[in-house]
């Protein structure tokens, strides 16, 4: 029997390593491109937190509670963080400062020009108008998980998907539009 991800969380808290095994096997790849897509360029950050995600996972096993599903749960964790990242690279600049690819050359491939054009676009997007559209379009969740995954209300991560797709369509034209 296939058990959901609550009934695994549960079970691990009484002790089941293996439900832990499952929960990780199952998550671990979204929740670690979560992360590499909110820091673009620093994969060495990206797995620290990544792991860190884990180790709150393993550390609140016990009191673990099915308010929500477990992988607003998850998310929640991983998204608070990296607002403490944000804050520590902000106190550390005076500023934060989004990281943007530039591509020093243009590709061949009409495909590859366009998803390096998307990712760099996405990279250039403020910091919470990205995570909005990544947990939406990435990571699959809907409006009302996103909402309490970065603890902001159902229209200002509606508001924030609209600016991030008209600066995405802005953008790409301004990518594309000169070499097609």
């Amino acid at each position: 029997m296939n058990q959901t991800d609550e009934q695994l969380m549960i079970a691990y808290g009484k002790g089941d390593e293996s439900a832990f095994a499952e929960l990780y096997q199952r998550h671990k790849s979204p929740l670690f491109r979560y992360f590499i897509r909110q820091l673009p360029g620093n994969q060495a950050r990206a797995e620290e937190l990544f792991q860190d995600t884990w180790f709150r996972v393993v550390d609140n096993r016990k009191s673990y509670a099915p308010s929500a599903k477990f992988t607003t749960w998850l998310y929640q964790m991983g998204h608070n963080l990296i607002v403490d990242e944000y804050r520590k690279e902000k106190v550390r600049n005076s500023h934060l400062t989004i990281v943007t690819e530039i591509e020093p050359e243009v590709p061949d491939d009409p495909e590859q020009r366009k998803v390096g054009a998307l990712k760099a676009c996405v990279n250039s997007l403020p910091a919470v108008q990205r995570e909005a559209f990544l947990l939406k379009h990435e990571a699959g969740f809907e409006m009302t998980q996103i909402s309490s995954i970065v603890d902001s209300k159902k229209e200002t991560v509606k508001t924030r998907l609209r600016y991030a797709l008209d600066q995405l369509r802005q953008c790409l034209t301004r990518k594309l539009g000169d070499r097609t």
